[in-house]
């Protein structure tokens, strides 16, 4: 069965619930993870404006604001940074959505404190999701929660705004790195083929999140790679300091995608950049080879898919580098071995 002659439905058991809540739902709670990317954001925003194209109550937020880069979102102008659930009065009528989040940890504060009767929905693509809500559906064969969405709003049978379809393409795009990673399946060109057939346009949407830096922003990029240094025989690690954005003139936000250009070494398969915070210091990993970034990341507590994941580590930024390195070394020489044998 096809909408439109040409896009298939995706009816679960799981899309049919979470289209039961919402439809049933007079006010909408989306909330995006912390630090959010173009994945939780553009779920947000394409829900934000369909809901809002219903007639429902729409609120959203999340734990951090959004970066400079996503501003163009729809429905951003309105994102409460620091939201809490106890500030909104929750009702029976109303559903909360969780997006993009494997733990209830990386949500608002208070998420644990719904009230009976209000149902959560928990809408991911990370195999090592906890499991948290009322209402969960998990797939890790989606490249994002975008495509998820997507096939969400065609099996619900609703039309998809413009506003919506550019959101849904942001998400998908970020997530599968422009159809480079390994998550990018026929599906995912499926979902992207679908929202430019109703007027998204590439060139704008590439335009307004990768050109979008500042001088400041370069320059930061200028010191991390300029730190860049070999793990092994096919890692590399490179970090910023709280004082690099104070000296550069920049922010944490314009750090995005800058663990990727390691990948773009030769011989380099497996990626980590470090990030100093104020409490702790955020390592994001990425993986082009046989070593799972998500393994690393769990040996700190934190998690992720196998090509891309995160993690904090409660130490200075020396000392959580030195950390994080000397495992990758271990790792490198059980590869080794195993490639000798």
């Amino acid at each position: 069965m096809t909408m439109e002659g040409t896009v298939p439905l995706f009816r679960s058991e799981q899309t049919a619930r979470i289209i039961s809540l919402l439809s049933g739902a007079s006010r909408w709670i989306l909330l995006s993870h912390t630090k959010p990317d173009g994945d939780t954001l553009g779920c947000g925003s394409a829900l934000w404006s369909m809901g809002r194209s219903l007639g429902k109550d729409v609120v959203w937020g999340g734990p951090d604001p959004v970066p400079d880069s996503y501003l163009f979102l729809a429905g951003t102008d309105g994102f409460l940074p620091g939201l809490t659930l106890g500030s909104l009065s929750l009702c029976r009528d109303t559903v909360v959505v969780a997006l993009d989040t494997s733990t209830a940890a990386r949500s608002v504060a208070d998420l644990s404190e719904i009230p009976e009767g209000v149902p959560l929905v928990n809408m991911d693509h990370h195999h090592d999701n906890e499991g948290f809500g009322t209402a969960v559906w998990v797939d890790p064969t989606s490249s994002s929660v975008g495509e998820m969405c997507w096939m969400l709003l065609r099996s619900w049978g609703i039309p998809i705004p413009l506003e919506a379809a550019e959101a849904l393409y942001t998400a998908i795009v970020t997530d599968c790195g422009n159809f480079a990673f390994s998550c990018t399946t026929p599906r995912t060109h499926q979902a992207a083929a679908d929202l430019l057939s109703l007027g998204v346009a590439p060139e704008k949407i590439d335009q307004l999140i990768r050109c979008s830096r500042t001088m400041g922003g370069l320059r930061l990029r200028g010191r991390a790679l300029e730190r860049v240094r070999s793990v092994g025989s096919f890692a590399a690690v490179t970090w910023i300091g709280k004082t690099d954005f104070l000296d550069t003139g920049s922010n944490p936000a314009e750090t995005e995608f800058l663990v990727n250009e390691l990948l773009t070494v030769r011989s380099v398969s497996f990626a980590v950049f470090f990030i100093e915070d104020d409490d702790c210091v955020r390592a994001s990993l990425r993986s082009r080879g046989a070593l799972s970034a998500s393994e690393i990341a769990h040996a700190f507590g934190g998690g992720g898919h196998p090509q891309a994941a995160g993690c904090r580590l409660p130490l200075p930024v020396s000392e959580a580098v030195a950390s994080l390195t000397a495992l990758l070394e271990e790792k490198n020489d059980t590869l080794r071995s195993a490639s000798a044998r």
